[in-house]
């Protein structure tokens, strides 16, 4: 059997909408392949559907049906080697939810997906469509971090005034860019999670 086949007619999964579920071998073939390609050719600009569609064996109706555009496939399937959105958190105090966000952020990228983030920055710069639909993404993300400072300012943990937009940044781009991206190598250590969230509570705390 086919992966068009399995797409038409079983291997259930949760539902997308109206129809049939869709085939989770399918949809892992086509994000396999998008990786692929983007790691073997060391750039975004040039991946087409139609080479995910040959490299992935199904076709590009397949592919549509699950994504609206290259842009979306190509965010969706860099966001599935990112560790999940969904952080269980403690509630106790700013910090420890701080430090669990944290240390849900993968370090471990191997080499094949270091190439892929490279790639991703990259198109982020130049391509304006795949910014929007990555930046809608992320929000997630910083939703997640933005809630956790609000209610610390709500609890009278931090000072009322900060700018929560701008304290998102300054946590998650200094360890995304050390563990993630690998830059500034001589800041790599074991507790670079506590150091940075600290060192943001120090000019965030309500005393």
């Amino acid at each position: 059997m086919t992966l068009e086949q399995l797409d038409d007619d079983r291997c259930p999964t949760r539902p997308t909408g109206k129809g049939r579920p869709r085939s989770a071998a399918a949809s892992r073939a086509i994000i396999d392949a998008t990786l692929d390609l983007i790691a073997e050719e060391g750039k975004i600009d040039a991946l087409t559907v139609e080479a995910v569609a040959e490299r992935s064996g199904v076709s590009k109706a397949t592919i549509y049906r699950r994504w609206q555009s290259r842009e979306e496939l190509i965010a969706s399937a860099v966001e599935t080697i990112k560790s999940p959105i969904e952080v269980d958190l403690p509630h106790v105090s700013v910090r420890d939810d701080l430090l669990r966000i944290a240390k849900n952020i993968r370090k471990d990228f191997t080499d094949r997906e270091q190439t892929i983030l490279a790639c991703v920055a990259m198109e982020i710069r130049t391509n304006p469509e795949f910014r929007r639909i990555h930046e809608e993404i992320h929000e997630r993300r910083r939703a997640l971090v933005r809630g956790v400072l609000r209610a610390g300012v709500e609890r009278g943990e931090l000072r009322e005034d900060i700018d929560l937009d701008l304290a998102v940044v300054m946590l998650v781009a200094p360890i995304l860019s050390i563990q993630a991206y690998r830059q500034h190598p001589e800041l790599q250590r074991e507790d670079l999670a506590e150091s940075v969230i600290d060192h943001l509570l120090r000019g965030l705390d309500a005393e």
